[in-house]
């Protein structure tokens, strides 16, 4: 593991921000400050850096598992957006208003109830007034494990396997919101983007470094990239996509950890550009004009990932018809190593029996 290389000019401001962090921990440890406790089963999806570590692709792995037998809510806080306050989410709303993360998730499973609001528990407040016949029956927090004003059922905590938090600073040093002693207060850890043929070994090293208690567990889960799907599949011309030998891609990525995006579509095409942006990037309409131009002279369609298509999706922008023709996304999704799955769904089951006895 490679520590994050930082300046040691950081080294001040992040003891600063460590010592504000400890002490609200501090605070929430004696019951000096307390979280509010709900009559609904809360599972909380967090990590402690900052950046990306497959929040939304568990979140979806959560509602995949549970929606055959629960009514699912999700709670997020609709990072970017350019809406305020509560807002309960539909079907047709854009990026824009919920932002791109609940977006993504909306649109794979528009049945839910979407709600995006910063304060946590005046969005649940808001859930347990609905009709009895809508209400949620499990309320999904996402990125909320450092929002300890509402009490989770479950909490699990997220980390990167090629930038695991054991090797990391606290901001604005590293990308650590709080200290690694945050990872106690965890019912689990959920090790993201392993290897798919991750070791036995190398899992029991990593469980050994992550040093949890013995009453938490483990888990160990890698991305899985699924068939490439056109933006707007009613104007997508077919077949576009012809010999990945001749080909020419250029792949966007605005994402916390683009690498294995850009490794995955160099793995299927033989000629690919790539072009970073910041995390949640909104793309100006310069760019969207650059992005016809590549498309008019240097490359044959443009790959997005998932969540960077979000934001061009809604009415938010103006797209040429040949853009709208030639823009694809490649979806993710959470797939678990070994018997992973089934001890995290066994947790799940058992978590939500003491509200639901069967």
């Amino acid at each position: 593991m490679k520590p994050v290389g930082t300046s040691p000019w950081l080294a001040p401001a992040a003891a600063l921000y460590g010592a504000g962090v400890r002490l609200r921990n501090w605070l929430y440890d004696r019951n000096i400050l307390s979280g509010k406790s709900f009559p609904i089963p809360i599972i909380c999806v967090g990590n402690l850096a900052v950046g990306g570590t497959g929040k939304t692709p568990l979140v979806e792995y959560l509602i995949e598992t549970l929606q055959s037998e629960y009514r699912i809510a999700v709670v997020s806080r609709g990072y970017k957006r350019a809406t305020k306050g509560l807002l309960h989410a539909t079907p047709e709303s854009t990026a824009r208003e919920i932002g791109d993360e609940p977006r993504q998730i909306l649109r794979k499973y528009p049945h839910i109830t979407m709600v995006v609001e910063g304060n946590r528990n005046r969005a649940i407040e808001y859930i347990m007034t609905l009709p009895e016949e809508e209400r949620p029956q499990v309320i999904l927090l996402d990125d909320g494990f450092q929002h300890r004003a509402t009490k989770a059922s479950l909490s699990l905590l997220l980390t990167d396997c090629q930038h695991p938090f054991m090797s990391d600073k606290l901001l604005p040093a590293g990308r650590l919101r709080e200290p690694i002693k945050g990872r106690l207060r965890a019912d689990a850890v959920v090790v993201t983007r392993c290897p798919q043929d991750m070791s036995p070994m190398d899992q029991r090293i990593m469980e050994r470094n992550l040093s949890l208690y013995s009453n938490q567990t483990i888990y160990f889960s890698t991305i899985q990239y699924g068939q490439l799907s056109p933006l707007f599949p009613e104007e997508a011309i077919p077949q576009l996509i012809q010999d990945p030998h001749t080909a020419r891609v250029i792949a966007i990525a605005g994402i916390g950890q683009p690498e294995l995006f850009f490794r995955e579509l160099s793995r299927r095409f033989s000629r690919v550009e790539t072009h970073t942006y910041a995390d949640h990037h909104v793309f100006s309409p310069r760019e969207i004009a650059q992005m016809e131009t590549w498309l008019r002279s240097s490359c044959d369609f443009i790959i997005m990932t998932e969540k960077d298509a979000m934001r061009l999706e809604g009415g938010d922008y103006k797209l040429s018809p040949l853009l709208r023709q030639r823009i694809y996304y490649l979806p993710i999704q959470t797939l678990f190593l070994g018997r992973s799955a089934e001890r995290l769904q066994e947790l799940l089951h058992t978590t939500l029996r003491k509200y639901y006895p069967r």
